[in-house]
């Protein structure tokens, strides 16, 4: 899947799937990563290039880890 539109709006997607279990948080500027931080276990924090690859890397996060909570 491929997140379009701006980042707000990437922003948004992201938090209304998976907002329960991570906080997210656009790039601050030009070439900075998005980022995650999960909400459960050791809180691990996530950097990604761009929405998309921020939402795959939750999926697998999220399933190695395999949270009974979802």
């Amino acid at each position: 899947m491929e997140l379009t539109g701006t980042a707000e709006q990437q922003l948004v997607f992201l938090n209304s799937h998976w907002g329960r279990m991570y906080v997210f948080a656009a790039p601050a500027g030009l070439g900075a990563p998005w980022t995650a931080r999960a909400k459960f276990g050791d809180q691990d924090e996530l950097q990604a290039k761009s929405a998309t690859e921020m939402l795959h890397m939750v999926h697998a996060h999220f399933a190695a880890k395999k949270f009974p909570g979802q």
